[in-house]
């Protein structure tokens, strides 16, 4: 299976860290962040779908970039140092949280999102699992038609 990346650097600096940060860290570590982050994801994502993701057209929406975007700045922000308790900085820890939980509820199935996976089959319509129910049985008129007119049991038909 190849690697999926669900962001690039450009959206990386634009959703979740500065310009100025992004120069501090360097392409090749914002690459292999997002790589990461991307690879994160999928252990998530695998409940409900056949990986990868399909790539053209891109097979999923923004929110996936988002969330996988503050993945990897906290992965970054780990490996090159942050304080916890700066604002900034808080608000990376947050955004990480935030993606794993909503990671989460993809992987238990609370939220299904309309991404196109690679097993063929077209996006997916239901939300969640259903119940089919047999016909009705029973002494019911629902659905019964009479050609005597009336379809009241009660009634004697005059």
């Amino acid at each position: 299976m190849s690697q999926s990346q669900y962001g690039q650097i450009a959206d990386l600096e634009s959703l979740s860290i500065t310009v100025a940060a992004g120069t501090r860290f360097g392409s090749t570590a914002m690459t292999a962040a997002l790589q990461a982050a991307s690879s994160i994801a999928d252990s998530y994502i695998t409940s409900q779908f056949t990986l990868p993701l399909q790539a053209s057209p891109q097979g999923w929406d923004m929110s996936l970039t988002l969330h996988v975007s503050n993945i990897a700045a906290w992965l970054l922000y780990n490996q090159f140092g942050y304080s916890p308790m700066a604002p900034g900085d808080d608000l990376v820890v947050k955004r990480y949280q935030s993606a794993l939980d909503w990671l989460a509820m993809i992987r238990d199935q609370k939220i299904h999102p309309q991404w196109v996976d690679s097993s063929g089959e077209s996006v997916q319509t239901e939300q969640g699992p259903f119940v089919i129910s047999d016909p009705p049985v029973g002494f019911t008129t629902r659905g019964v038609t009479s050609d005597s007119g009336s379809a009241d049991p009660w009634s004697s038909g005059d």
